[in-house]
Formats: C-alpha cells, sequence, structure tokens
C-alpha cells in the first residue's frame, strides 16, 4: 500500500488546515496517509521556528532507511506560504518523490501580478524543474491561473462527513453567521457596519461571529474561535451564512454551510462557487443589506441547498484525488 504524506498548516485553526485533516483522514483506496505540520500561530520568529522543524522532520523522514513516503502532497497559500513549502517540493525532488503542489488561497493571481512577472516565471521554473502536480481548488481557477502556472487538475474541498443537516434542530430566527480568523480580508468590520444598517430594519437581529474575541454591540455576538461540534451547531441553528471576503480558494464553510441546509450570501470578489449561492458587490452595504433582508425573509430551499453539496462529498472527493495519485505512478 502507497503512503502520501500532506504538507502544511494541519495545526492552525482555518478552512486550510480542516482540508488537510480531512484527506489525511479519508485517503483514498490503497493509500495510507500521514501529515506534517509546517506553521504555528504567532510572530514570525514563532512561524520560522515552526517551519525549520518541520523541515527538519522532513529531512529525517527522507534519510530513513523505513523511509515509506511515496507521494508528498504540499498545501499551499501565496506570499511566504509558496515560498516555505517550494522548500519541500525542492527537497522531495532531490530524493526522487513526486510532488502535488495543492493551491488553496484566493490571492495567488494577484500575488503573481501578471504571467510575465519575475515572480510567476520562478514559480514555472520550480513546478517544472520538480515536474509536479498542480492542483486548484474549481474550474474558474484553472482559467485563472493557467497563464501563471500552466496545466493543472482541479479537485474540490471536501466537506467532512460530520457536517450534515438536522431536521430536528430550530433555527434561530434573524441570526445571521461569520466564520472566520480575525483577519482584515475576511470582513469583520464591513459585517459591523452591515449589522449597524440592518438593525433598526430587521427583527431581533443577531450577528455572530468567530474570530473576534469581543463586541460593544448587543446585538453582536463574539465566539472567538470555536470547536468544531460548536460549529456545526452555529451552522444548524443560523438563518444565514455571510462571507464578505476580499478574496478566498473555495470556503471552506459555504460548502459546510449548504450541506447543513443553510443560506449563503458571498462576496462578489469569490469565485467557483455552488449556483445556489446568492453574490452581493463587495463593500456595498446598500447591496449587502437588500440581499440580507429579502434572504432572511424568503423560504429557504433546504433540498436544493444540501444538493448542490453534494459534489463535494467526501466520497467523491477522496475518489478523484485517487485518479491523480495513481497517475503519478502510471
Amino acid at each position: 500500500m502507497r503512503r502520501v504524506l500532506h504538507i502544511g498548516p494541519c495545526d492552525t485553526p482555518g478552512g486550510m488546515a480542516k482540508v488537510i485533516n480531512i484527506l489525511a483522514e479519508h485517503p483514498p483506496e490503497g493509500w495510507k496517509a500521514d501529515s506534517l505540520s509546517t506553521h504555528k500561530i504567532g510572530n514570525p520568529i514563532t512561524k520560522w521556528l515552526a517551519y525549520r522543524k518541520a523541515m527538519k522532520e522532513f529531512k529525517k523522514i527522507l534519510s530513513s532507511k523505513n523511509n515509506c513516503i511515496d507521494l508528498v502532497h504540499v498545501h499551499t497559500a501565496a506570499d511566504w506560504s509558496w515560498w516555505r513549502k517550494k522548500q519541500f517540493v525542492t527537497l522531495a525532488k532531490n530524493f526522487s518523490i513526486p510532488c502535488i503542489i495543492h493551491i488553496h488561497s484566493g490571492k495567488f493571481e494577484s500575488w503573481m501580478k501578471s504571467p510575465d512577472s519575475k515572480r510567476a516565471k520562478k514559480i514555472r521554473t520550480i513546478i517544472n524543474e520538480t515536474n509536479s502536480s498542480i492542483v486548484v481548488l474549481s474550474n474558474e481557477w484553472k482559467k485563472r491561473l493557467q497563464p501563471y502556472i500552466g496545466h493543472s487538475y482541479v479537485i474540490h474541498n471536501p466537506v467532512d462527513p460530520s457536517i450534515v443537516h438536522n431536521q430536528d434542530i430550530k433555527r434561530e430566527q434573524n441570526q445571521i453567521l461569520l466564520l472566520g480568523r480575525n483577519d482584515v480580508v475576511k470582513g469583520h468590520d464591513f459585517a459591523i457596519r452591515l449589522s449597524e444598517n440592518l438593525v433598526n430594519s430587521v427583527p431581533n437581529l443577531k450577528l455572530i461571529m468567530t474570530g473576534l474575541d469581543k463586541s460593544t454591540q448587543p446585538w453582536i455576538e463574539a465566539r472567538g474561535w470555536v470547536s468544531e461540534l460548536e460549529k456545526l451547531e452555529l451552522l444548524q441553528k443560523s438563518s444565514l451564512l455571510i462571507v464578505p471576503s476580499a478574496y478566498e480558494g473555495q470556503p471552506l464553510t459555504i460548502l459546510e454551510a449548504l450541506a447543513c441546509g443553510l443560506p449563503c450570501l458571498a462576496s462578489d470578489k469569490i469565485i467557483g462557487l455552488p449556483d445556489v449561492v446568492e453574490y452581493a458587490e463587495f463593500e456595498n452595504i446598500l447591496d449587502w443589506a437588500d440581499k440580507v433582508k429579502n434572504m432572511l425573509m424568503g423560504k429557504i430551499n433546504v433540498k436544493d441547498l444540501i444538493s448542490a453539496s453534494k459534489s463535494y462529498d467526501v466520497t467523491n472527493i477522496t475518489n478523484e484525488w485517487k485518479r491523480i495519485y495513481d497517475n503519478m505512478f502510471d
């Protein structure tokens, strides 16, 4: 049985870590999976030390007489995440171990600036010299990134099989949910301004946000970082998920919300989402307010929402990975 090693921020709260853990827990048929964490929350020194520790462990694994790694699956965002991960790719190549580079970031295109930029050319050189296979999250990302990185495969993010709709749980009326880390790109400040616009026209409005620990408004509940069980409860009880992000790869929170039958409203900066997801213009308060009110008053077609999440079922996604993993050895 072959073995794949997932390399990425396995222990850092967020969508990428969740995807890594799902894939590691559900390897394709004929494969075993391990993971190696490369990131730790903290200052630049803390992050650098976590990277160095992971690199040391990776070298130890590769140099061991009992090395049983057949394939390295690297999970990367843009910027420093890429420059750190490419070191693992290069090292794996030195040991004749094939690599998959799995791009999660919604910032990768803008970070490279143009297909002819020095950065884009360096990235293409690394991909070609290491003969790595590239995987992106949607057909839309494949089209956008092809001029920068060349050929890529498309595999969606998987939804954890424990994330399901529960018809016995009653939704809280006018409860809006934002799930995300405390990062300016996630749109927490915008969500607060949006709620201030809505609070006088939407009865019993409540905005629940993860990522923030404090709130000065009585209708806003700041939850910090929640457990998987708490997240599931929020998805099952809320009325609407909002994702006002400046950019995303393929938000796992939206896929999870659909699996729970929860309507979603996303920023029009986000691409490659199921057709049942509604969009509002990025940072346009009036557009968002109108869309939120209409969606809160509208009837939820739970069946359609759940149906839209089926292609992200972990079994389907695992089968797609099996095809790519096995092809690396044909």
